[in-house]
Parts: C-alpha cells; sequence; structure tokens
C-alpha cells in the first residue's frame, strides 16, 4: 500500500538548519521542486503515488526552488552537488549521505540509500 510522503516545507535558512541537526537523529530526505516545471511536477508525483517509506524511518522536506531560492542554493552547497532541480537530499547525522537529480530519483533508490544509513549507523554504535 502506497502512503504518500507528508511534505514539511523548508522556508528558511534557520529551518534549513534545524532539519540538518534533526537530522543527527534521524535522516531526512529534503526534495528541491520547481512548480513552474513539469518535471519537477513529474517526479513529485512519481514519488507520492511510488512512496512507501514509514515516516518512523525518514522525515521528508520540500523546497520551492523559486520561492526558497535561497535555501535550495544553500542545500546545494551543503551537500556539496551541483544545484539543480528536481533533486533530493538525504541528511544523516548531520551530513549529505546521498543524492540523486531528475529521472534517477526514485523511491527504491531513497529506500536503499536509507537501509545503507540505517545499517552504518548501527555498525557506528556497536563500535562505540
Amino acid at each position: 500500500m502506497s502512503q504518500s510522503p507528508f511534505w514539511k516545507s523548508i522556508g528558511s535558512l534557520d529551518a534549513l538548519e534545524q532539519v540538518i541537526q534533526g537530522s543527527k537523529t534521524k535522516p531526512a530526505l529534503v526534495f528541491k521542486h520547481r512548480a513552474s516545471s513539469p518535471d519537477s511536477i513529474e517526479k513529485k508525483i512519481e514519488l507520492e503515488n511510488n512512496w512507501n517509506i514509514s515516516k518512523e524511518i525518514v522525515d521528508v522536506y520540500i523546497v520551492d526552488d523559486i520561492k526558497d531560492r535561497d535555501v535550495s542554493l544553500e542545500i546545494a552547497e551543503l551537500a556539496g552537488i551541483q544545484h539543480e532541480f528536481p533533486q533530493v537530499v538525504l541528511f544523516a547525522d548531520g551530513v549529505t549521505m546521498y543524492d540523486e537529480s531528475h529521472d534517477m530519483i526514485s523511491v527504491k533508490k531513497i529506500k536503499l540509500a536509507l537501509k545503507i544509513v540505517n545499517r552504518t549507523f548501527k555498525w557506528m554504535e556497536t563500535r562505540a
């Protein structure tokens, strides 16, 4: 059964900083989106239609690339990636763990990235 992601909007650099800090306790997936772009709209609908990731596992955010351009650019800067849209960036433990753009974005890949992140943290905890 597919359940649409519960998008939380990031509308300021302060809010972005809180998201990244929050990723130290729970991974955060950010979707950079431009509502005027057919590709971006199509990708958002595809993610929503195929979404089957529990909100217990990851917090899901959306950034409007036009309205909150400063936030969108800062995400690319922090992640050390080229600014594009649509784009997803997965933050965990305050750092970028995964990113993908355009046609490469998929729920399947996001799930795989989350699985790797969760295993990595379990491994790190057992080593601490």
